[in-house]
């Protein structure tokens, strides 16, 4: 393989690689604004701007690909005049909002700041202001901030497929908006706040919510849909703030879809279960899990029911539920269900160019690769039924059954069922789903179960020994 020198350390590349790609091999930070893997190259912020040997000029690093025997200098003293200069030109015009900044503990203009910059200013005129136009639900801007590095404008037109965020007016009035003012129209939004560099694009439901660095994070997957985008949770105090995207340049690359960003949402729903539930006097009463249990085994003994199971349990949940059900329900029929109209993974296709698929839950492929078969319509005749999922499921009709839940189910989608057995959400247990590639991934917990939620094999633990009576 070809090699390069970079700030005298010897590193092995593939053609094609910029520099500073090449540089993070080795550990060599080189600070940039504008370049983004993702996305395509326009060297116009100029930070990344570095000293190669036997060129005259410096060479921003975003741009300059790689050779065999070239020796790069990042920290020499004309690269870090340029920095400083650069530190300089982008902050004549930037509020000293830092404290009041969601950006804040994860600003690479602050960052970069306290690196290359200079603790005095020599600008004496009057900083630009904008008055912001609103850009939907999901994000707010401050054009104060922005230091015009387009990476907005390019993710729009480049990866999302849609040209709605432009540079208008040219030099000191350039501003970043959408087109004739109107309010974001992709469904994938969130990104935009993910690659802006400082504080100008912020998500509106994570803002003033809670400072970043208590923030602890927990590498997970997204529930949202059968592609398992990677991400990360990002929690506190047993609360989640905000769920990004984690680079899996196989998966999802960058990116995250706003269904699968704000999915977390339900966790802490107030009206979610969280204590095992009897119906009484025509409305579930919040009980022990010992008389659940017993009210649970009384409404499918010696009915001819029919077990659910939602297709965003885990593949450890399932294969736990393929041993227990024909040992304590074997006369049952069993079916997977999660999204209306995708029975089986035959169903599943691309919902949209980018990331989106059909199957609204995270583990469909999984479910059919042990053998599940999806329902199309319940079997008639049914006198009951036991419903099992993780929460993201869609619930059929279930009315006229006497229907014991496990899972996670609130108020309103449990209005008719006889006993809810509360469970676990994504977020407060591990587990492994399959994803339409057939790739296996890993969910983590990030939060100590709610309430007295239990996990599956618990519940099934359980119901297996009787525990609150006789089973």
């Amino acid at each position: 393989m070809p090699k390069c020198v970079i700030d005298g350390r010897e590193v092995e590349f593939s053609p094609g690689e910029n520099l500073i790609e090449v540089a993070k091999k080795v550990g060599v930070e080189i600070p940039y604004f504008c370049y983004h893997p993702g996305l395509s190259v326009v060297a116009q912020c100029r930070m990344c701007a570095v000293e190669v040997e036997k060129m005259p000029k410096l060479q921003t690093a975003c741009s300059t690909v790689a050779t065999d025997g070239m020796v790069v200098k990042t920290r020499s003293e004309r690269a870090l005049a340029n920095q400083k200069s650069v530190m300089e030109f982008l902050l004549i015009n930037h509020p000293l909002d830092c404290p009041i900044c969601d950006q804040a503990g994860e600003c690479d203009l602050q960052d970069y700041s306290y690196e290359y910059g200079s603790p005095y200013s020599r600008y004496t005129e009057e900083r630009r202001t904008f008055l912001d136009l609103d850009m939907g639900p999901v994000i707010v801007k401050n054009m104060n901030r922005c230091i015009h590095c387009t990476r907005c404008i390019r993710l729009g037109a480049e990866v999302l497929g849609i040209r709605e965020m432009v540079a208008t007016q040219r030099g000191n009035k350039t501003e970043i908006a959408t087109i004739d003012g109107r309010p974001l129209e992709t469904d994938y939004a969130g990104n935009y706040a993910d690659i802006c560099p400082v504080g100008s694009l912020l998500l509106k439901d994570f803002r003033f919510k809670k400072r970043v660095w208590f923030l602890k994070k927990t590498a997970t997957v997204c529930e949202g849909c059968a592609r398992g985008c990677n991400m990360d949770i990002q929690h506190d105090a047993n609360v989640i703030y905000r769920c990004t995207p984690r680079e899996n340049l196989e998966v999802n690359q960058y990116w995250l879809c706003d269904e699968g960003r704000f999915n977390f949402h339900y966790v802490h729903d107030a009206d979610r279960i969280m204590e095992p539930a009897v119906r009484a006097d025509g409305e579930l009463k919040m009980t022990e899990f010992g008389a659940s249990l017993d009210a649970a085994r009384a409404a499918l003994k010696g009915k001819k029911a029919a077990v659910l199971l939602g297709t965003d349990l885990t593949q450890e949940e399932a294969k736990l539920l393929q041993e227990f059900l024909p040992k304590y329900l074997p006369n049952a029929s069993v079916f997977h269900f999660g999204t209306p109209g995708i029975v089986s993974e035959a169903d599943d296709a691309p919902a949209d160019k980018i990331l989106k698929r059909k199957s609204k839950t995270s583990n469909l492929h999984g479910f059919e690769k042990l053998g599940f078969k999806g329902l199309k319509t319940l079997p008639t005749g049914l006198d009951a039924a036991l419903v099992i999922r993780g929460g993201r499921a869609t619930l059929p009709e279930l009315k006229g059954l006497s229907t014991v839940g496990i899972g996670v189910f609130t108020r309103e989608e449990a209005a008719t069922f006889s006993v809810v057995l509360p469970g676990l959400t994504f977020a407060e247990k591990d587990g492994t789903i399959v994803n339409f590639q057939g790739r296996e991934q890993h969910i983590r917990r990030a939060i100590f179960p709610a309430g007295n939620c239990k996990a599956l094999s618990e519940i099934l633990a359980m119901w297996a020994h009787g525990t609150g009576g006789n089973a």
